[in-house]
This record gives structure tokens, C-alpha cells and sequence, in this order.
């Protein structure tokens, strides 16, 4: 498997030059700007599973003018009621139990237990939740917590095979990957300029290759 003709801080320089990280593309990010519990941005990141962030942000937005985001009225929702709130981010009922069986744990805990549990144990525990999967529980512990975890999503899975970085399925390989491959304090901005860069460029239909900043050391592109 022939690998991308550079390290992973001369990718990362390239990808910085080159993309703009807009705030208002990740739906985390809008969250926060709107209400910086760490309830409320998970629940962002819940909305944002298969679906795009443009969606995601829409149906956080309904959900904010509804509740405020207050846990009370979420758990107090039924899941018929949820779904119609959030229905524009896509599976609507899978997404709604998710938020509800969320909150109710938040409830229980109080929303500190977020920000002051062990990120390993806490992941566990969110993975507990129906709906909340590795990716999920990353991007919360990268953007809310700084923990140094590598979320992959279909962008980034790509773009990492393309790269020749990995052939791996592994949700946990391709992590662990590209965090060896750009190093702790480049991980979490490289997960934002990765996906930026999947948008962008290396879409998953026709790629720009031609036109791509990568292409003189990308493998991909050579063939």
C-alpha cells in the first residue's frame, strides 16, 4: 500500500494553508455559541449522525426555541413529540430516544459528571446510551473535554484510505492511526481540516484530484 509522500505535520501545514475551518460548518461549534452546556452540544453532536451539519444545526435550533435545551422539558418529551421537533435532522425517533435516555442520565448524574468524569470511563458510559457510538463520544471528549482522541467519521475514513494511511475497518485502528500520524497537538484541529478537506476536495465522488493541493504527494491521485 504506497503511502502519502509526507509526515503528518507537513500534511497538516498544507491542509492549514490551504482550507478555512468555518465554525458554522460544525454543528458542535454553533452549539456552543448558542448554549455552551455540555448537555446541549451533545445533543448537537447526537443531531448531527448521518446527516449534515447544516440539518443538525436546523433541528438544534428548533429544539433550543422549543426547551432552552432545559433537561426537565427534554425528559418530560415524549418521543413522538421530540421527533417532529428534530424530524429535519433525519431519523427522528432513533435520534429522539437517544436525546431523552441522554438526559434522564444527566438528570441523574448532574451535567458537571460530564466535564469531571474520567474520559475513558465516562465514553464507556455514554456508549451505554441507545444511539451514542464511538464517533459520538469522541467528538464530545475532543471538542468539550480536549481529550485526545481522533473521532472518524465517513470523510475522515476515506480520506485516511486514500492517503494510504490504513486499509483498516477498525473504527479504533483508523483512530489510532492518524493520531500517531499527526501527534497529540495536531489531532484536533487536523480532525476539523480533515473533514473540511473531504467537503472540499477529496469527496467521495469524483475527487477533485486535478485541482487538489495533495495531489503531488497523495497516492490516490498518481493513479
Amino acid at each position: 500500500m504506497n503511502k502519502i509522500k509526507a509526515n503528518g505535520k507537513e500534511v497538516y501545514n498544507m491542509l492549514a494553508k490551504h482550507l478555512t475551518i468555518n465554525e458554522s460548518d460544525f454543528s458542535p461549534m454553533v452549539a456552543s455559541g448558542i448554549n455552551k452546556s455540555p448537555f446541549s452540544i451533545l445533543v448537537s453532536i447526537i443531531l448531527s449522525q448521518n446527516t449534515t451539519d447544516k440539518n443538525a444545526i436546523k433541528a438544534y435550533n428548533n429544539l433550543y426555541a422549543k426547551t432552552k435545551l432545559d433537561i426537565n422539558k427534554i425528559v418530560n418529551l415524549s418521543i413522538e413529540e421530540l421527533s417532529e421537533i428534530i424530524r429535519v435532522a433525519g431519523l427522528p425517533r432513533q435520534k429522539s430516544k437517544s436525546i431523552i435516555e441522554l438526559a434522564k442520565f444527566v438528570k441523574d448524574k448532574g451535567e458537571q459528571y460530564l466535564m469531571e468524569k474520567d474520559p475513558l470511563e465516562l465514553k464507556k458510559e455514554l456508549m451505554e446510551i441507545p444511539g451514542i457510538g464511538e464517533k459520538t463520544s469522541d467528538v464530545f471528549l475532543l471538542f468539550l473535554r480536549g481529550f485526545n482522541v481522533f473521532p472518524v467519521d465517513t470523510h475522515i475514513k476515506r480520506i485516511a484510505r486514500r492517503w494510504g494511511l490504513t486499509d483498516s475497518k477498525s473504527y479504533k485502528d483508523i483512530s489510532n492511526t492518524l493520531i500517531n500520524f499527526f501527534g497529540s497537538e495536531l489531532s484536533g484541529n487536523a480532525h476539523k481540516l480533515m473533514i473540511a478537506f473531504g467537503r472540499s476536495y477529496c469527496k467521495s465522488k469524483n475527487p477533485r484530484c486535478k485541482e487538489c493541493f495533495l495531489k503531488e504527494i497523495c497516492p490516490s491521485a498518481q493513479v
